[in-house]
């Protein structure tokens, strides 16, 4: 839960409603023994009390051109009820639109939070390591290159590579994983993160503004500068609507009395009373504070909900544009993979421990990926003196008992990713390895399905045999493979014609599609800075269950909009109706303008849960 306090302005509404409030209560008990002047004198207390903020920024509205808002509205209304003898209406316009301001503000400034909170993500200091003295510096000071030391507790400053020592990290702030993650000597460390149970001494791999923080705060700066057309739509309606709602009461009050009198129906000056308290009660009515609060404020909620999730969203525009998408698009390695090879199979009549063991002693110096995974399985059994990497072959080396080995490609018609081990020229197996699926990726397809995504499609440079087993196992409906990155783009854009759609990737190649798309998801921090720059949302794990979160707060968030488009306009035409036949007066007028805001700033703050 996002906690708050009042504000400055809030306390002084506070103020403002509680002296109004209690005057109010005072001059409904002298009028209820009968003391009509020292009630009334209440009730215009009650409605100065109240309504001294509305009318000062009624006045500075009208100095600075902006005759028609909300606060000039009531105080036509609440100066009319005066005038027309009717206190206790002018006391409850004040108070009750008061109560509704107090409201929406404490609501704003709750999903404010939510978002601005990301700027705890970029500590005050650094300690930076020289000639083995620690000193304290701003994290802006720090180049690449330079070590820090990293304290339990302590939030990490900059992107940075351990040097020595091991910890865990709780990753949480910026990925939005409950587990921490326990890392050593050669791993990254990502700005934002808080580290947890070791010192550490590390590396500084990026400057400030190009770290993980840093990332981050640049795109949530730039998500409110880009708005969706409910929002565009909300601010051109009501710079005319509240015109037309002026000119309509100006219309009533006076154009009817004088029609009337015209008409020799009834005289001015009673005509003028009925229908100027009928004007004013429409004036009340029609402020359109409840569409032009809640409408921003429900998408400003959606955001907010998004990033406590580790969900960043550059702009509420593409809310809209996940809760229409029909096709989404997914790149394969990284995306619905992890991204990193795996032994998964052993073939050969050789003892299977042993053949790792020596395949392991052989790859020991090899940064490829074969030779990662082969390491994180096998045991450290024997060493090799002389290791040499023949590009595109595999790995020749010779053991400490002179023993050589080959750990090579098998010859054409192998299905995926194996190498063939040898040893002094006998063939002793085969080890197979698969990019493997991620855990969550099944379950986040699924939840798209039942969320009304209509297909899910693969897009991959890998090969056919390959993509078509990660397709089948995925349950996908389309599967495109040995893709170039300008294949998947022109493939981005012939979806595009069909409907909105949703592309999802993590690598360089991938931000040509990203931007094409209708709606592109960078994967995660770790993912690339190009990819990351190009998506419209970024999921700052990867975990692609945040995915199906996102899509599905996404359609919350617009059916909360629609709805609150709906009701607000909806209950005031109603009563706009009643208003105009005299069937309600001032107080459901009241009822009705202050009640429809605090439902609909309600049910947008719900957004945030």
């Amino acid at each position: 839960m996002v906690k708050f306090r009042l504000n400055r302005g809030q306390k002084k509404r506070l103020l403002s409603i509680v002296s109004g409030g209690g005057l109010f209560f005072a001059a409904a008990v002298l009028h209820l023994f009968h003391l009509p002047l020292p009630s009334a004198l209440c009730f215009i207390g009650a409605g100065v009390c109240a309504g001294i903020m509305c009318v000062t920024r009624a006045a500075r509205g009208i100095l600075s051109g902006n005759f028609f808002d909300e606060n000039t509205l009531m105080t036509i209304a609440a100066v009319g009820a005066v005038l027309l003898g009717e206190y206790a209406e002018c006391a409850a316009v004040m108070v009750l639109y008061q109560v509704g301001e107090l409201f929406q503000s404490i609501a704003v400034g709750k999903s404010r939070r939510a978002i601005s909170s990301l700027s705890a993500l970029c500590p005050d200091y650094a300690n930076l390591v020289v000639s083995g003295e620690e000193r304290t510096v701003a994290p802006s000071e720090l180049q690449i290159g330079d070590i820090i030391r990293i304290k339990p507790g302590e939030r990490i400053p900059v992107d940075c590579i351990i040097e020595t020592g091991e910890t865990a990290v709780d990753t949480s702030p910026v990925t939005g994983e409950s587990v921490p993650r326990d890392l050593s000597v050669g791993d990254k460390l990502f700005s934002g993160c808080i580290n947890q149970t070791g010192v550490v001494v590390c590396r500084v791999d990026a400057a400030t503004e190009d770290s993980a923080a840093g990332r981050i705060l640049r795109l949530a700066e730039t998500a409110s500068d880009r708005k969706t057309r409910s929002e565009a739509f909300i601010t051109r309606f009501a710079k005319v609507y509240t015109p037309l709602v002026c000119l309509l009461a100006i219309t009533v009050a006076f154009g009817v009395p004088s029609l009337l009198w015209a008409l020799r129906i009834q005289s001015f000056g009673d005509a003028f009373i009925e229908w100027s308290l009928r004007a004013l009660t429409m004036l009340v009515i029609s402020c359109p504070c409840a569409l032009v609060i809640s409408v921003p404020l429900g998408y400003f909620c959606g955001l907010g909900n998004a990033s406590k999730n580790g969900i960043l969203v550059k702009g509420s525009t593409y809310i809209d544009s996940l809760a229409r998408v029909k096709n989404a698009v997914f790149d394969k390695t990284g995306t619905l993979t992890e991204g990193e090879l795996m032994v998964t199979d052993v073939e050969g009549g050789y003892d299977k421990n042993e053949l790792l063991s020596l395949a392991r002693a052989a790859e020991e110096n090899s940064s490829h990926p074969i030779a990662k995974a082969i390491l994180a399985v096998a045991e450290n059994k024997y060493t090799a003196v002389e290791s040499k990497e023949i590009s595109g072959t595999g790995v020749f080396a010779i053991l400490e008992d002179g023993r050589e080995i080959k750990v090579i490609r098998p010859e054409k018609g192998v299905i995926g990713t194996a190498v063939d081990v040898i040893c002094d020229e006998m063939y002793l197996g085969r080890i197979y390895f698969e990019d493997v699926i991620k855990p969550t990726a099944g379950i986040a397809l699924e939840k798209l399905k039942k969320q009304g995504i209509e297909k899910c499609i693969m897009l991959t440079g890998d090969n056919s045999t390959v993509a078509e087993n990660v397709g089948a196992a995925l349950k996908m409906d389309e599967v495109y493979s040995q893709l170039l990155p300008e294949d998947k783009y022109g493939k981005i854009e012939e979806l595009c014609r069909q409907g909105t759609v949703m592309y999802v990737g993590d690598g360089i190649n991938d931000s040509p599609s990203l931007a094409r798309a209708d709606v592109g998801v960078a994967m995660g921090v770790l993912g690339s800075g190009a990819a990351i720059e190009s998506g419209d949302i970024v999921l700052m794990s990867r975990d692609l269950e945040k995915l199906s979160y996102a899509h599905s707060l996404s359609k919350r968030t617009v059916r909360t909009v629609k709805a609150n488009i709906i009701i607000s306009l909806g209950v005031k035409l109603a009563v706009l109706l009643l208003a105009a036949l005299n069937l309600v007066g001032m107080w459901a007028a009241i009822v009705a303008d202050v009640g429809v805001c605090i439902l609909c700033v309600t049910n947008s703050v719900r957004l945030l849960k």
